[in-house]
């Protein structure tokens, strides 16, 4: 009897805790920039005139930014601002580390990330991506022989990874979208396996 209660139980779990969970951090972050709208408001001493007032500035406020970005005036006077603010220890290694995280899922710099396979001897292969091609001259100083490139290895089900400089001659390109290639290693290759199932489900096979 617990065996016919526990399993619908832990179904039931494993479909609506997933939709939950994306929907409460969407929720939030729609909750956040929609109070971030409102104190701007009240800043200026203008009333909200209907709910989502807030949340409408701020989407309005992104797009003004991306969109001035797009003159290099604006995006030169960002550049200078940046670089003194990275000349602090620690709003460097804090800001440093945001920004590089949310630039591997910038489309236009994903083009430049090429997916790999590295070889480990006696091990298998894992999947890596390329973030440079230049190493640190400190690194390169001790290693002048190798053809060196730097590799980040995300780790399945968790925000972090290990960057490793690793040999040309130990890399295999492969022909993968940065985006699958990155749900597949995050998700330690669930994420297919469930696609392959409601694929096959769906015909019928």
């Amino acid at each position: 009897m617990k065996r016919l209660l526990l399993q619908p139980l832990v179904k039931g779990s494993m479909v609506v805790l997933p939709l939950l969970v994306t929907v409460w951090l969407l929720w939030s972050a729609l909750l956040w920039l929609n109070g971030l709208g409102l104190n701007l408001l009240e800043q200026l001493g203008i009333d909200s005139l209907f709910p989502g007032m807030g949340l409408g500035l701020m989407l309005l406020a992104l797009l003004l930014i991306g969109l001035l970005f797009q003159f290099n005036p604006v995006s030169w006077l960002y550049q200078y601002v940046e670089d003194a603010l990275l000349r602090f220890p620690l709003v460097k290694t804090l800001y440093g580390a945001v920004k590089d995280f949310a630039a591997m899922f910038d489309q236009e710099k994903q083009q430049g990330q090429q997916v790999v396979l590295i070889d480990l001897p006696g091990q298998g292969q894992v999947i890596g991506f390329i973030t440079a091609s230049k190493i640190p001259a400190a690194v390169k100083a001790v290693n002048e022989s190798e053809d060196l490139v730097t590799v980040y290895l995300p780790m399945s089900y968790m925000v972090g990874g290990y960057t490793l400089f690793v040999p040309r001659s130990r890399l295999t390109l492969l022909d993968w979208s940065f985006e699958d290639a990155m749900r597949f290693a995050l998700t330690a290759g669930v994420s297919q396996s469930q696609a392959r199932t409601r694929n096959r489900d769906q015909s019928g096979v």
